[in-house]
């Protein structure tokens, strides 16, 4: 399995017991979706691995403590902690309305309704801390624009875009080719 055909169900944070067994913390807002998780693959030297898992129970606190066929002890469980879980895409529970997957609206156009113009379309979104980014592509330049819910109007999966209420000259002020006017020769950083 590639990985981007995955998304990460979480990380292996501890052994529990002496059985092999290991605590899961799940990144997901969905636990119970994945109760029923038959298998899953381990990322080990780069790579996705599958394991079957024999017992799958969640714990408060979107935890999860798992078994998996052939992890028997303590140092088998032990040698899992800290590696990242990942599952196909296909077992992502479907999205309605203005909710989406980021892997879900690459390709898709951006409309801006306060312009009437088109944005951009979207090669990428990028995590970046409490703001995360849609990266365009706007008539061959970067633009980067906030993920924003007050600004989604509509996310329209049969035409492939997404209506929003930008800002006025945002488009503008985010293309990434944009660099700060007080630029003293140091290097600065695109924004």
């Amino acid at each position: 399995m590639k990985h981007e055909l995955c998304f990460q169900l979480g990380v292996i944070t501890k052994k529990i017991g002496h059985d092999g067994r290991v605590n899961l913390s799940l990144e997901t807002d969905t636990p119970n979706a994945y109760i029923k998780t038959e298998s899953v693959f381990l990322e080990i030297h780069g790579k996705l691995v599958p394991f079957f898992v024999t017992s799958f129970r969640l714990q408060p606190s979107s935890q999860a403590h798992i078994k998996l066929e052939d992890i028997e002890t303590v140092e088998d469980a032990e040698s899992l902690v800290g590696t990242q879980v990942f599952l196909p895409l296909t077992m992502l529970p479907p999205l309605n309305g203005n909710k989406f997957y980021y892997h879900e609206v690459i390709g898709y156009s951006i409309l801006d309704k306060t312009s009437g113009s088109l944005a951009g379309i979207v090669t990428e979104v990028t995590e970046n801390g409490p703001n995360d980014l849609f990266v365009l592509d706007a008539e061959g330049e970067e633009v980067l624009i906030p993920v924003a819910g007050d600004w989604i109007l509509k996310v329209d999966r049969e035409a492939r875009q997404i209506q929003m209420n930008l800002p006025e000259g945002l488009i503008e002020v985010n293309k990434k080719g944009n660099k700060s006017q007080a630029d003293d020769g140091d290097d600065v950083a695109d924004v």
